[in-house]
């Protein structure tokens, strides 16, 4: 049962891994200190499906760690 975890795991934490990588930047940086951020335009409906999918997968990465810990 573990190593089926450990390897659900290994595939998580690489589609995690890329889809960080695929973000778009978001050019903030240290501009929003001075006010030169566009914080007040809408994202792209692609990076909006990004950030719900790395949220989705951050938390099963989670509780498959947790998993991976508890199960023998």
């Amino acid at each position: 049962m573990k190593e089926v975890l450990l390897i659900i795991l290994g595939v998580v934490s690489f589609a995690l891994l890329l889809l960080v990588a695929l973000q778009e930047p978001k050019e903030e940086g240290l501009g929003a200190i001075g006010g030169s951020a566009n914080i007040f335009h809408g994202r792209s409906p692609r990076s909006q499906v990004l950030d719900k999918a790395i949220i989705g997968l951050g938390v099963a990465f989670v509780i498959l760690i947790i998993l991976a810990t508890v199960v023998k």
